[in-house]
């Protein structure tokens, strides 16, 4: 048994209304709990969870990716529907320290994906330098002050950070953001401050894009 079956990139050429229906015989069949999708418009989750609902949506989610902010995020809430946040620390750019661009060619997609590449990593790095000039002040960690961002935007949102040490896990101390803190993280860091797309061309298949 499965708790939650996650869809990674759905086929686009499968109608979702059949890919709910074959969830939806799992469940029953007691092999799953329920279905997740990942990377989906607002109308694909709704015409999805028409015919089955769905328990929970994966899109990527940060201080430097607010697209789900238009719609997906709202629609969620709508439908009771959980919101996974993936990528919560924007790949290592919200980490304890600056990021260095030392990604391993053929093997870190980074190395090729437009904000880690040059002008954009540089201009990046920049634009985030007074966040981490903020949470210094306010004796916060980066990381923590970010994922505390993203629980903030409802509580239907569930971030999924990752590390691959423990050292780095106590960093994700989160701090009580007040609504004053929020709006001089907004200030900060705008919706739309990133140089570059989330992902290069060659990146983009089956992410449904609706804005």
């Amino acid at each position: 048994h499965v708790d939650l079956y996650h869809i990674h990139r759905r086929q686009p050429e499968i109608p979702v209304e059949e890919l709910a229906g074959t969830m939806s015989k799992l469940v029953q069949e007691g092999k799953i709990g329920g279905y997740g999708l990942s990377e989906v418009a607002p109308s694909t989750l709704r015409r999805a969870h028409a015919e089955y609902p769905v328990t929970a949506v994966q899109n990527e989610f940060s201080l430097w990716t607010r697209l789900p902010q238009l719609g997906l995020i709202q629609t969620c809430r709508q439908l009771g529907v959980a919101f996974i946040a993936f990528s919560p620390l924007g790949r290592g750019m919200f980490g304890r320290v600056p990021l260095k661009r030392d990604f391993r060619a053929g093997i870190d997609f980074r190395d090729t994906n437009p904000r880690f590449v040059e002008p954009n990593f540089s201009a990046n790095l920049a634009a985030i330098a007074p966040f981490r000039a903020l949470c210094a002040a306010r004796g916060w960690s980066v990381p923590g002050a970010a994922l505390a961002w993203v629980l903030a935007q409802g509580d239907h949102i569930i971030p999924i950070p990752g590390t691959r040490t423990a050292e780095h896990l106590q960093d994700w101390r989160l701090p009580d953001l007040d609504a004053g803190d929020l709006a001089e993280i907004e200030r900060i860091l705008p919706a739309g401050f990133a140089h570059g797309d989330r992902y290069g061309d060659h990146q983009l298949s089956f992410v449904e894009r609706y804005c």
